[in-house]
C-alpha cells in the first residue's frame, strides 16, 4: 500500500546544530525529529564527534546524520507496507549547507570537509530524500540543539506534539 501526501501520511524531517556550542571541546551538537502523520515519532540529540570548522559544517554534518535516519525510516515504513511515494523533506535553516549539498562542483571552501559526507549529493540524485529551506524561527529541531528561552520551548514542544492542546 502507497501513502501520499494528501493522506497525510508523510515523512518528514527537521534537522539543526548548534555551532562550537560546547566550550569544553568547541564540538557542535546536532539534532533532528521526523514526524508522520499526527506527531513526531523519531528524535535524536548527540555531540558531533568531530570539530565544525564553520556553521555550514555543522549543519551539514547534521544535515548528513538526518538523511541516513530519514533513509532508514522510509525502508521501515517500506517493511510495514507504507512506502513513501513523494520526496522526503528534511527541513534545514542553513542555506550554504543546502547548497553544498547539491552542488556537484568541488569548492576550495568546502574541501576540508569529509568525503563520506558527500554523499548526501547522491541520495538526492533520486529523490527519495532532499535538503529543503526553513526559516530559523520555523526549526523545530532548535529544542535539541539549543538552550531556548521557556517560552520558545514550549512553543516547540506543542508543535512537536509533546503536550496536550
Amino acid at each position: 500500500m502507497k501513502f501520499n501526501q494528501s493522506q497525510d501520511f508523510k515523512l518528514q524531517g527537521y534537522s539543526d546544530s548548534d555551532w562550537a556550542r560546547s566550550l569544553d571541546d568547541m564540538k557542535s551538537s546536532s539534532g533532528y525529529c521526523f514526524s508522520f502523520g499526527s506527531g513526531m515519532f523519531s528524535w535524536c540529540s548527540k555531540k558531533q564527534e568531530i570539530v565544525a570548522q564553520s556553521t555550514a559544517k555543522a549543519e551539514f554534518i547534521a544535515a548528513t546524520t538526518a538523511i541516513n535516519q530519514a533513509l532508514w525510516l522510509r525502508k521501515m515504513l517500506t517493511d510495514l507496507h507504507l512506502e513513501q511515494d513523494t520526496t522526503t523533506e528534511v527541513m534545514v535553516d542553513n542555506q550554504a549547507a543546502i547548497a553544498i549539498s547539491k552542488n556537484p562542483i568541488f569548492h576550495g571552501k568546502t574541501k576540508h570537509f569529509s568525503i563520506k559526507l558527500f554523499f548526501l549529493r547522491d541520495v538526492q540524485k533520486d529523490d527519495a530524500v532532499c535538503l529543503k529551506y526553513c526559516k530559523t524561527e520555523d526549526q523545530l529541531s532548535d529544542i535539541f540543539t539549543k538552550a531556548l528561552p521557556k517560552s520558545k520551548f514550549e512553543l516547540l514542544r506543542e508543535k512537536l506534539g509533546l503536550v496536550k492542546h
